[in-house]
Formats: C-alpha cells, structure tokens, sequence
C-alpha cells in the first residue's frame, strides 16, 4: 500500500508542475511577427516617397529675359522637367544675367547686355514671378514668354490668357517703382553670384557640374532625389 501512495503522491506532484509550467507559458509575450504585411511596406515606401517631396531639390535659375542661352535652357530642359518633378524640385527664378544697376536720387537705373528691352522683360519676368506667387506657376509662365520676349506686352499678353493669369498686376509692377526694387533685389543676388556664364544653374547651393546641368538637367537633379525614384527619373 504504501508503493502505490509513494506513486500517487509522485503523480499528483508532476501534474501540478505541468499546470505551473503551462500558466507560466502563457504569460509570456508573444514573438513578435517580424515579416512586414504588405500594406505595412506600402505605408513605409509612402513615407519616404513623402520625405523627400519635403525635403525638395533647391534650384536657382539666374537668367536674363533675351538670352538665347537662357532661352535654351528654360525650354529644352526647366519647362520639361518642372512639370515632371513639380512635387521633387523647388525653383527659384533669377531674371537679370549681366545687367548692373545704379542708383540716384532714390531711383534704380539699370543696363542689360541686350538692351532696354531686355530690363524691361526682366521687370516683367521678375513681376511675374512675385505676382503669381507660385512655383510651378512662375516656370510655366517665364518658359512661356522668354520664347518670344522681344516684345514683352505682347509676350506678358499671351503667356498670361494661356495660364489664365491676369497680366494687368504683372505689367503695373513692371511700370513703377515695384518692378525697380524687385530687379534691384534680383541684381544684388546675382552679384553675390558672380556667374562668369547666363544661364548658370545652383543645385542645393551647389553651382558645380554646369556643363551637367546644361546639357541634361533631368538628369543631374534625379541624382539627388533619394529612392524610391519618381518615374520621370527612372
């Protein structure tokens, strides 16, 4: 008899360490699923495609209205890309190249390699630009006039019904003292410049690889945009 108390005694011991050990396990945590679902990855790939739509590619473009240079470089490569890479690139216009200011009495003179008609279509690009108030806007509408900008009423008249801009604002900036002061302003940052060459091109303050750039500037800016790639770029 006293076999079989020793055994059941034994028996009834195990039991309770098995219903210990068995509460004791499901306590613990569950290992974490490390295998992203798909929308989990599709989440993660948004947020980068999101980070460097705010983290854009600085550009700055300084140019003046008549030159063929310029010209080139708003039409073959600027107007293109702009409408590709609008969410990637933050533009800013830079109208007056090799023109130099004086001033007199208050008043702001200025001379431009091509002439009183290029002041007086850089006035215009440069009212434009603050007018409009737009990026994307601002290209589309300089890329539009610098193609015929002999006579920039005309050019201001046209590029403005195309973009549904009203270009009355545009041209009285331009005829008054706040097409001067705006000139003025894009004068002192081209001299902070220097450019030895109209148009030259800054990518994230970087004036490097102009060459590059003139030739394909697509190509130069996809460069710093980080992955994933937007299509235009791939």
């Amino acid at each position: 008899m006293a076999f079989y108390s020793c055994n059941r005694y034994r028996l009834i011991v195990l039991l309770l360490l098995a219903l210990i050990m068995w509460q004791l396990f499901r306590l613990l945590p569950d290992k974490p699923d490390t295998q992203l679902s798909e929308p989990d990855i599709e989440k993660l790939e948004d947020d980068k495609f999101n980070k460097h739509k705010q983290d854009k590619v600085k550009v700055r473009v300084y140019y003046e209205a008549l030159c063929p240079d310029s010209k080139h470089f708003f039409m073959r490569h600027l107007g293109p890309v702009t409408d590709k890479l609008s969410e990637f690139i933050d533009v800013t216009l830079v109208p007056y190249g090799k023109a130099t200011t004086k001033e007199d009495h208050g008043q702001y003179y200025f001379q431009c390699q091509h002439g009183e008609e290029e002041c007086y279509a850089n006035k215009i690009h440069a009212c434009a630009i603050e007018t409009v108030a737009n990026m994307t806007t601002a290209v589309k509408i300089t890329d539009c006039m610098i193609a015929d900008n002999m006579d920039a009423d005309a050019a201001l008249l046209k590029c403005a019904k195309q973009l549904k801009v009203e270009p009355d604002p545009i041209k009285n900036c331009a005829n008054h003292e706040l097409g001067s002061a705006l000139l003025k302003k894009h004068g002192d940052d081209t001299h902070i410049l220097k450019p030895s060459f109209i148009p030259t091109i800054t990518i994230n303050n970087s004036r490097d690889n102009q060459a590059a750039i003139l030739k394909n500037f697509l190509l130069e800016v996809c460069k710093l945009i980080d992955m994933p790639l937007p299509p235009p770029c791939l």
